[in-house]
């Protein structure tokens, strides 16, 4: 695992605001699966692990603004080993998904805020059978847009 981060502090004025985070994980691991009987079955990659995935975020932190954009990547996984009704293994596609959020202070009780969640409109692609690639689950959210207010006591 590798990780960045990096305050803009050495930069003049509003730029100084700015900075960036960056992390990439790449895992290897297998296990010896069961089936429900005990039998061995696959080896094969842990469930809900990814090889590769990373993250990024764009930030500025002001007095009184703040906005971020973050992107996150994740390979294909898998998510059931062995698979239902005969099936060797079922996953997940991996997929980059983008989000923004931002806050602006009006003063020291009341914060304005702004999210953007899955704005490069991902769809949940879940798949059955490592050879076929059958389609499972294509499950689609959109991309979604909260607007909210806090209020400190």
């Amino acid at each position: 695992e590798l990780a960045y981060q990096q305050p803009f502090d050495f930069l003049s004025g509003a730029w100084s605001n700015f900075g960036v985070q960056f992390n990439y994980t790449h895992v290897e691991s297998e296990i010896q699966y069961l089936t429900s009987t005990g039998a061995d079955s696959l080896k094969t990659d842990l469930t809900g692990l990814s090889k590769n995935a990373y993250n990024a975020t764009l930030y500025y932190e002001g007095e009184r603004f703040g906005a971020r954009v973050s992107a996150a990547y994740r390979d294909d996984y898998l998510t059931v080993v062995p698979g239902r009704n005969n099936n060797d293994v079922e996953g997940t596609k991996g997929d980059t998904n983008i989000d923004v959020s931002a806050s602006y202070k009006i003063n020291g009780q009341w914060e304005l805020t702004f999210e953007g969640l899955n704005l490069t409109d991902v769809y949940n692609d879940q798949w059955v059978d490592s050879a076929g690639d059958r389609a499972s689950v294509y499950h689609h959210t959109g991309r979604q847009y909260f607007f909210g207010f806090r209020f400190k006591l």
